[in-house]
């Protein structure tokens, strides 16, 4: 059993440019191999609608940069929507956090807050206040381990207790409430940014989506109206092929017509296309002409050789003064060089005398091992 191949948008797309490039090759050789086009010149309709066709491409690409860059703003100002109205949802939270902190977490409703209280030496009673009757300020105030409203601060105490501790349920159930509720409304938020942002995913799809339809569309008729083109453009060529083979075949230049080269500018002027060739008589003035021409074509190469003969003894003579002078400077330069050598020789001895005389009389105190010796023998 034969499997059946499906092919894909990707093998369709290759199927395409391939036929296109075939297309282009078969018009490309159409236009080279034509004698009569590249005899005359260009295919000037071909290229003119060459250039139309890519001034289209180009409107077509500047209006799909333009959609996507309106889609782009659009987007863009959406999320900056979204955006704000995140950063608003996140104020509001944090006000009603704030408002919270100030109803029910005031300072002055704190456990410790009586031991950090500013106000406390003024709230305090005077000693001995709950004891009977008061006492002087003069009168012992404090006895050790006394402790009379022990029972009564202790019972105050434990009544304080639990309704701190009920307090702070409330409180942190109330926080987890408000937290909840934040954290939902939060979720809602980003969730509806996710939703529109998928909406508007979906619809930047279909819109490249119908892009990409009308282009297709649009491809395959201007290949339907390029095959009916090309086909008329064969009929025209097939009957202008045959009209011209008639027009030469009819033509004065088959048929050998003389008069046909008479131009209207004047009777020496001829039709360069239509020439037929000259008569006698303007074979007997062309002749003549050429005789002359060669008289003085001769006349003026004997001229020029009796120049180039003045030339050439000039350059001798040149030459032979230029030699002569070079022997003159070549014995200049070695009576100098000789000159040169005697005084680096006299240099050479006097510099040899002064050596001496350093190695002699300077440098006669040589070190000997006993000198080096002395070196790196102690500690110090």
């Amino acid at each position: 059993m034969m499997k059946m191949q499906i092919s894909n948008e990707q093998d369709r797309k290759e199927a395409q440019n391939r036929e296109r490039r075939r297309q282009c090759e078969l018009e490309r050789r159409s236009r080279i191999f034509n004698a009569r086009n590249r005899k005359i010149g260009v295919d000037l309709p071909f290229l003119e609608r060459q250039v139309a066709e890519k001034r289209a491409e180009r409107d077509d690409q500047n209006r799909k940069d333009l959609a996507f860059a309106v889609q782009m703003i659009k987007d863009s100002n959406l999320a900056v929507v979204l955006e704000a109205r995140e950063k608003e949802e996140r104020r509001r939270i944090g006000e009603e956090i704030d408002k919270y902190r100030k109803m029910y977490q005031r300072l002055e409703d704190r456990r410790e807050y009586d031991l950090n209280d500013p106000d406390v030496l003024k709230k305090q009673l005077p000693p001995r206040a709950s004891d009977g009757e008061p006492v002087g300020l003069s009168s012992a105030q404090k006895f050790e381990g006394e402790d009379l409203d022990y029972e009564e601060r202790k019972k105050i105490m434990a009544d304080q207790k639990n309704s701190w501790l009920e307090q702070q349920v409330q409180e942190r159930k109330a926080a987890q409430e408000e937290r909840k509720k934040a954290e939902a409304a939060y979720m809602m938020a980003i969730k509806a940014r996710d939703d529109r942002a998928s909406e508007l995913d979906r619809m930047e799809r279909e819109c490249r989506y119908r892009l990409g339809q009308a282009n297709l569309k649009y491809n395959e008729a201007l290949a339907t109206e390029k095959k009916q083109l090309e086909q008329v453009m064969k009929a025209q060529e097939e009957a202008d092929n045959t009209a011209e083979m008639y027009n030469n075949l009819t033509s004065d230049m088959l048929t050998e017509n003389p008069d046909v080269a008479k131009s209207a500018l004047g009777k020496d002027r001829a039709i360069g296309f239509m020439y037929k060739g000259m008569n006698q008589e303007e074979l007997k003035k062309f002749y003549a002409a050429q005789k002359e021409q060669m008289a003085a074509a001769k006349a003026k190469r004997e001229a020029e050789e009796k120049m180039e003969a003045e030339w050439q003894a000039l350059a001798k003579a040149i030459q032979r003064e230029v030699a002569r002078q070079d022997i003159t400077d070549q014995r200049k330069r070695r009576e100098i060089a000789r000159q040169l050598m005697e005084e680096n020789q006299l240099i050479a001895l006097q510099q040899k005398e002064k050596q001496k005389y350093f190695n002699e009389v300077v440098y006669n105190n040589t070190p000997t091992d006993a000198y080096y010796s002395q070196f790196n023998t102690t500690t110090r």
